[in-house]
């Protein structure tokens, strides 16, 4: 009988061991629960934007080092920029956000140095792909639900415009201009060349024939 409880034992320990490290894992980044208007006044940003590009730079140096290249399509407060560059640690343990490219995200991000850093406790949200304004009806995800007292906070967006392209700079027409008139000029003395040749000659006593 005590053979079985110990193998049972055995196979149970690991498994108490994996569920242990992960709940210290989650419970590594611990978040405070400001109100919606604190998170909204202590950002230097808010923004939704769509993930061009995630790269990590530092996969473990003191949970990592993850860039974030955002296509902003609404801008809820600070400048309003076509695209972000936001910071973030590479491990949920750190506290870091997990971006993947292509998602679509209510980013919160404060002014750090030359750049803007988020976090996990940041109040970030995962959106529904599109470009729209964020409504209350909208299925996110995040830390928190999403309710009406944020959307107040938020206030209203200011769209970004897609960048114009650039105008290709109107043909150089001066060399074409000059073949033209290069052209005419040798067109009008050919003309007087041959009228000349053309005319019959007179002698002197041409008239009084």
């Amino acid at each position: 009988m005590m053979v079985r409880i110990l193998a049972v034992l055995c196979l149970v320990a690991p498994l108490f061991m994996l569920s242990a490290g992960a709940a210290g894992a989650r419970a590594a980044c611990s978040c405070a629960a400001p109100t919606a208007k604190q998170r909204v006044e202590e950002a230097t940003a808010v923004f939704t934007a769509t993930a061009t590009e995630v790269r990590v730079d530092e996969p473990t140096l003191n949970g990592g080092s993850l860039t974030a290249t955002l296509r902003a399509d609404h801008v809820y407060k600070g400048d309003v920029d076509a695209e972000f560059t936001v910071f973030t640690r590479a491990e949920g343990p750190a506290c870091g956000y997990e971006f993947v490219k292509g998602g679509r995200y209510l980013v919160f991000a404060r002014a750090q140095g030359s750049g803007l850093v988020t976090t996990l406790c940041s109040g970030n949200r995962l959106l529904p792909s599109g470009d729209r304004p964020l409504r209350l009806s909208d299925a996110t995800q995040g830390i928190e639900p999403l309710t009406a007292e944020l959307i107040s906070a938020l206030g209203t967006p200011t769209q970004v415009r897609p960048a114009k392209p650039a105008r290709a700079p109107a043909p150089d027409r001066t060399g074409l201009v000059a073949i033209v008139v290069a052209a005419g000029v040798v067109a009008v003395a050919g003309l007087a060349w041959a009228y000349r040749r053309a005319r019959p000659l007179r002698g002197p006593d041409a008239g009084s024939a």
